[in-house]
């Protein structure tokens, strides 16, 4: 199948047909009905005020002109009428006053926050395994980054919506009164320049879709140009040349599709135009004469002018607002998708007690599970996903000190994802002091591991912060001093002005403090310190130091975990001579085990890749 018709196939499974646009819409409303009913109700209120407010002027303007042409004027019933719209428009204003200086700026964030609130809830019980999947991820960030916005859009929209729907029906039915002709003129005037309006923006939405990937690629382009990190890649080689043809191809395809668009829009736009003229100007003429020769009222006159251009902006506008639900929707899909996952790592209900034994039975991973209709290519038999672990057994006892060894996707940080159970086995089973794993409450289980990543984040918080992953009291503070001295982070935190306090990034804070890489681990690893933990993984812990640094460090990890289960994964087999065991991974299959001397003379896989690094560090130190 070609590209083409793949293409065409997804945009119609992506394309949301209005009956269903409309029912997203309504899901959102009820939502936000569920979080704040006050705000709900005061939005429809706002569009019910909108939409008098509207339409009162022109009432009132018809009214008062009536009363001028007639022969028994006073001053009285005029002052009357000019007192009634003062006094409407004053409430009017004082209404719009109260919203949006005093409510809106509140009710606003108020909503960010419950929605929000919802989202972070949900995202920490979301399984780790929705980040492999780029299709749900990317739909998770929509979620987070839109779903506020869109909310606010779909309650402006259909408050709007309420305005002109009052708006039209009050000036079509006075129109009809003043003169049957003339509101049917403009009922249908109005219809159909709405629907060329709607046309106009389905071919302008369908162009920009088209030219979406020319403009992100020359988007890309402009930000490489000014961008500090290419300066020297551009200037050394070919690469400022070829994007610089590229921008020209997409800039090309971009006006050649706006070419191809504006032809069209020329023909759409004169007889929107054409239609626009006939309907503003035909039922003034036809009041006109009759103005002329007295079977028209002054009042009927003045006020169609207004009704006029009111009624065309009010039908524009609703249409832009029917025109956006399909838009809306494709993001609230997306919201309600993420809130209604289900995680599949769910929580025991017992607590997890201190760690005796972890064992694995005959475990294996894979990160892409393959639905059953998934199918290879021109094939009748199922993909078969690569495993990245495959019959593991293995007994780790409390107190032992484990080395994990192997090359790049051995499946080394797999198995410490499965001890934490950030995932679940594809098959086989871990057992727990004698219990599966997924009988623990999962706060509690992990509240038994301390593990710093090879991927460890440090927050835009104080250092302190940082360390406990927590807000950090008066009484924690010898507590995370003595963590971050066991990190051998001491003599960076005493020539620190602030100390623990000490903000990191300069995210929030100018005088935020950005630390090198191996300071950085170093507090990362303090978190391990901080806490009774009774099992320890460190994930490459010390691929940021120097070896003097990983010397020391390793060192005072054992010191400090005699009486701990401390899991080491490693690159740099220098550290795995200080462990009790040594488990050997190669394509995600536990191929060999022992202790250093042990496996050394077994002259396998081990040795080998132990020989090389010695004769890497012994050339490196020679040079």
């Amino acid at each position: 199948m070609s590209k083409h018709n793949d293409k065409t196939k997804k945009d119609k499974k992506d394309k949301i047909p209005p009956g269903k646009a409309l029912r997203y819409n309504l899901l959102m409303l009820r939502k936000i009905w569920g979080m704040s009913p006050r705000f709900f109700i005061i939005n429809l209120l706002t569009g019910i005020v909108d939409g008098i407010s509207g339409s009162v002027t022109t009432v009132f303007t018809y009214m008062l002109f009536n009363e001028l042409d007639r022969p028994d004027v006073t001053f009285g019933r005029l002052a009357l009428y000019l007192l009634l719209i003062f006094g409407v428009n004053a409430a009017i204003a004082v209404f719009y006053a109260w919203y949006h200086q005093y409510y809106w700026v509140k009710a606003d964030k108020k909503l960010q926050f419950i929605m929000h609130s919802e989202l972070f809830e949900h995202a920490l019980k979301m399984d780790l395994a929705c980040y492999d999947d780029p299709k749900f991820y990317n739909d998770y960030v929509w979620a987070m980054d839109e779903s506020k916005g869109r909310a606010i859009t779909v309650m402006e929209d259909t408050s709007r919506m309420l305005t002109y729907l009052i708006q039209i029906s009050t000036l079509i039915t006075l129109m009809m009164q003043v003169d049957a002709a003339v509101g049917i003129i403009l009922l249908v005037g109005c219809m159909i320049n709405a629907a060329m309006w709607m046309l106009s923006d389905k071919i302008y939405f369908k162009k920009n879709e088209r030219i979406k990937p020319y403009n992100r690629k020359n988007s890309y382009i402009n930000r490489v140009y000014h961008l500090s990190d290419y300066a020297k890649e551009l200037r050394i080689g070919n690469a400022g040349e070829k994007l610089q043809t590229e921008y020209s191809e997409s800039t090309a395809h971009i006006i050649e599709e706006n070419v191809r668009v504006g032809k069209k829009m020329y023909g759409i736009g004169t007889v929107t135009e054409l239609i626009d003229n006939a309907t503003r100007f035909a039922p003034i003429i036809i009041l006109l004469f009759k103005l002329f020769d007295g079977t028209a009222e002054l009042g009927a006159f003045a006020a169609s002018i207004n009704v006029i251009w009111q009624l065309q902006w009010s039908m524009y506008d609703l249409a832009q607002k029917v025109i956006r639900m399909p838009d809306n929707a494709q993001y609230i899909s997306k919201y309600l998708k993420f809130l209604e996952y289900k995680p599949t790592i769910v929580s025991g209900e017992l607590t997890a007690e201190p760690l005796s034994a972890i064992e694995l039975r005959n475990v294996s991973f894979s990160y892409r599970p393959i639905a059953p209709d998934e199918k290879k290519e021109g094939e009748g038999e199922e993909k078969v996903p690569k495993k990245s672990l495959e019959g593991v057994n293995l007994t780790i006892q409390k107190g032992e000190k484990i080395a994990i060894v192997g090359y790049n996707g051995a499946g080394k940080t797999t198995l410490t994802k499965l001890l934490m159970r950030l995932y679940d086995p594809t098959e086989g089973e871990i057992i727990y002091n004698g219990r599966n794993l997924k009988e623990y409450e999962l706060s509690s289980l992990r509240g038994r591991i301390g593990t710093v990543f090879q991927d460890y984040k440090i927050f835009a918080a104080t250092i302190g912060e940082n360390v406990l992953s927590d807000t950090c009291a008066d009484a924690d503070r010898e507590l995370v001093t003595d963590a971050l001295t066991k990190a051998t982070f001491r003599e960076k935190l005493d020539s620190l002005e602030k100390g623990i306090d000490t903000e990191l990034t300069k995210e929030f804070s100018d005088e935020g403090v950005n630390l090198s890489g191996g300071e950085s681990q170093k507090v990362a690893i303090a978190r391990i310190f901080a806490r009774p933990y009774d099992l320890i993984i460190m994930d490459e812990p010390s691929s940021a130091l120097d070896p003097a640094a990983e010397y020391e460090l390793n060192h005072t990890i054992l010191e400090y975990a005699a009486d701990k289960t401390v899991v080491f994964i490693s690159h740099r087999l220098s550290t795995t001579r200080m462990a009790d065991r040594i488990l050997m991974f190669a394509d995600g299959c536990l191929i060999e085990e022992g202790s250093h001397d042990e496996l050394m003379a077994m002259d396998g896989k081990y040795a080998m890749m132990f020989r090389l690094q010695a004769e890497k560090y012994r050339h490196t130190a020679a040079v």
